[in-house]
């Protein structure tokens, strides 16, 4: 009887350890976080809190306007992620900038989108363009020439009402923002360019 109750005992701790841990993944959609969560958590005190989301680092092309048009967009992604608007409409206002006075192929219908960014500071508005801006920089950076630094296709499976969306960034951390800080992690890297 004695060891019955242990076995019975030890089963039903496991199964609420199981269950336990269950309820954790589900909780804060952390079935949809990047898996580098738990190191974030490990690493915590390492990391820079600075009021930049992380594009410190930049990229370079080829081409010279490629390369100016990346960083900025890098820029845009980075006001997303913070939901600073206005940031986002300043780097929309250098990234249109740069495409007007740019040879970049495809660059008109981007500057469209361009233009409703730097026309708000709505960060809900900015990112339903900002979501087209990135198809089209990742169709550029794809038909380019990357001859300095890394690039990430990150997705989001839940933005835009759970359609799912991409962005370019030069970590391969999530920092993502079509949500920001509420869902900041959630998102995958989907490919290294």
């Amino acid at each position: 009887m004695k060891n019955l109750t242990k076995t019975l005992l030890i089963a039903m701790t496991i199964s609420l350890a199981f269950a336990c841990k269950q309820n954790d993944q589900h909780e804060g959609n952390d079935e949809h976080m990047n898996h580098t969560e738990e190191m974030d958590h490990e690493n915590h005190d390492a990391m820079d809190h600075s009021s930049n989301s992380g594009s410190m680092a930049s990229v370079s092309f080829e081409d010279e306007q490629v390369s100016k048009a990346v960083n900025t967009y890098l820029g845009l992604k980075d006001a997303l992620v913070e939901t600073n608007g206005e940031k986002a409409k300043d780097a929309a206002n250098e990234l249109l900038a740069i495409l007007e006075n740019s040879g970049i192929e495809g660059k008109s219908e981007m500057e469209v989108e361009v233009k409703k960014i730097a026309g708000t500071t709505d960060t809900e508005a900015q990112r339903v363009s900002f979501d087209r801006v990135s198809n089209h920089m990742i169709q550029l950076v794809k038909s380019s020439v990357l001859t300095e630094g890394k690039l990430y296709k990150q997705y989001c499976p839940m933005a835009k009402n759970n359609e799912g969306a991409f962005w370019l960034s030069v970590s391969n951390e999530i920092r993502n923002p079509y949500f920001g800080d509420k869902m900041l992690k959630c998102g995958s890297v989907e490919e290294e360019i």
